[in-house]
């Protein structure tokens, strides 16, 4: 493997990477990747001519049915007009590599998955909660990136959370090293920028829970009724994240993971608005003594905090009107709400 990068391996990195990035707007499934991959291996194994390789690359066209897909195809097999031989050895080691695409992503997704169930058993709005909650997705990319790491690294042995995978992980080995010291490929950083582009869309289709749908996630079992995304009847200008109700008490809540500046906004007397009470959500980690003073100038006004937070502050443990997340329970609420 070429450790200088000069015009030539720059210009063979992003020819590999350009055919692993059609190939994968192709969207071919698994049974087409492989039955285009044994065409490939039968018209470079009989040696055809220039006109025969047109004429077998065209009748595996004619067999897919989008057009997209022959379209990207078109622009796959265009790629050929550069180096026939070339060509041929990266679209096969291409297939090979997104063969396992699937399973890499599958292992990662399957990583954050169990991360995830053992969550559940965390309050959901504790410190240790979001800061777990927020790491899966680096886990994620993290794992996926490992499992690129075994599966390309000419020097390295194979390692895969699957083993009954590892036989094939081999033969992959050995096209990635014939590979790179044939053209000075390095597989694995292109086939991870691939990867990559795959986690993430995952990612954003399965992301840790935000702040707001935690805090939903806590109250919708303990209230009579829950709505959300809502402003006050009576003061349009004063919005709520969530209204619940028990009991016949409606309480208005402004879910925020962190306050900063915004717990000066909004600060209608109760006695106004639409509610019998407003609640403010928040892990806690940059209230201080003054904005609490300032949040709770207003009567009926109650503030939530991590129990991280409230068991290391006397101040809020000696305040009737702070209460811990740990403490946002059915039972207490009906109590805060029976006082008046």
């Amino acid at each position: 493997m070429c450790n200088k990068i000069n015009d030539v391996v720059f210009d063979n990195n992003l020819y590999f990477y350009t055919i692993l990035k059609i190939l994968v707007q192709c969207k071919f499934t698994d049974s087409q990747l492989i039955c285009f991959q044994s065409l490939l291996n039968k018209i470079k194994n009989n040696g055809s001519d220039r006109l025969n390789l047109n004429n077998q690359l065209s009748s595996y066209r004619d067999t897919l049915r989008s057009n997209t897909k022959k379209s990207n195809y078109d622009e796959l097999t265009s790629l050929i007009e550069r180096n026939s031989a070339m060509w041929f050895y990266v679209v096969n080691v291409g297939i090979e590599l997104l063969l396992f695409k699937d399973l890499i992503l599958a292992e990662a997704k399957a990583y954050t998955n169990a991360k995830q169930q053992m969550l559940e058993k965390i309050d959901k709005l504790s410190i240790e909660y979001d800061t777990k909650n927020l790491s899966l997705p680096y886990g994620q990319r993290v794992l996926s990136s490992l499992l690129c790491f075994a599966l390309t690294n000419i020097e390295r042995e194979s390692e895969f959370l699957l083993t009954s995978s590892n036989q094939r992980i081999k033969s992959v080995h050995q096209l990635v090293l014939q590979l790179a010291n044939a053209y000075h490929i390095n597989c694995n950083n292109m086939f991870l920028l691939i990867v990559s582009e795959s986690v993430n869309q995952s990612i954003r289709s399965t992301a840790g829970s935000s702040y707001e749908e935690r805090v939903e996630a806590t109250l919708r079992p303990i209230a009579d009724d829950l709505l959300s995304h809502l402003h006050d009847e009576n003061i349009q200008a004063m919005e709520y994240d969530f209204i619940f109700t028990i009991k016949g008490k409606k309480v208005g809540v402004s879910a925020k993971r962190t306050l900063r500046e915004r717990y000066k906004q909004n600060h209608e007397n109760v006695a106004n608005l639409n509610v019998d009470a407003v609640f403010l959500i928040t892990l806690g980690t940059d209230l201080n003594q003054d904005k609490i003073n300032s949040i709770l100038q207003k009567d009926k006004y109650y503030i939530i905090v991590a129990s991280e937070i409230y068991n290391t502050s006397e101040f809020m443990q000696q305040n009737t009107r702070i209460l811990s997340s740990e403490d946002l329970t059915r039972k207490t609420l009906e109590e805060v709400l029976s006082k008046w």
